[in-house]
């Protein structure tokens, strides 16, 4: 009898572990089939996005372009999209101003006058710079000179209208 219940429990034991394993692969089935159909939806989002004849350039040189800048971090496809559109905003900017020349060849100096917009800032932050840095010196310059000529005061021990006066009054 001992060994008939023994044998019963191995059997339920074994029943039971098949029935978790069966259970346990379905759930990893189901959440195999969900993460297949999410990369395919991406995938499918990025191939659209890649073969969009309406972008002004193509997407994956964009997107390497931005992750370069933004390690280990994803980025929206409606940031791709703005920012491939953007792009192509600027280029079309600088192209028709670079199109004004008077020349029938572009070249540099116009290449660099349809930029300066684009490249003004960066020049006026380092002026900026320079400027902040040069009255930086200044004030220590200042700063210096009043230390120095309260030193010279403080160790005559005079005070300074009290010489002005005398030689007023002389």
């Amino acid at each position: 009898m001992a060994d008939d219940i023994k044998e019963n429990n191995e059997d339920d034991n074994e029943q039971i572990k098949d029935e978790v394993k069966e259970t346990d692969d379905n759930c990893a089935e189901e959440e195999m089939q969900d993460d297949i159909s999410d990369n395919e939806e991406d995938q499918t989002t990025e191939e659209q996005l890649e073969e969009d004849e309406s972008l002004p350039f193509p997407m994956a040189t964009v997107v390497r372009q931005v992750r370069k800048r933004t390690q280990s971090k994803m980025i929206s496809s409606k940031v791709k999209v703005a920012m491939n559109e953007f792009l192509g905003d600027v280029v079309s900017s600088v192209a028709n101003e670079m199109g004004k020349t008077r020349y029938s060849m572009v070249e540099m100096d116009d290449f660099h006058r349809a930029t300066k917009p684009y490249t003004y800032a960066r020049e006026l932050e380092k002026e900026k710079d320079r400027v902040v840095g040069e009255l930086e010196r200044m004030k220590e310059d200042l700063e210096s000179l009043i230390r120095e000529f309260e030193r010279k005061f403080a160790l005559a021990g005079v005070d300074d209208l009290s010489i002005l006066r005398k030689s007023n009054q002389d």
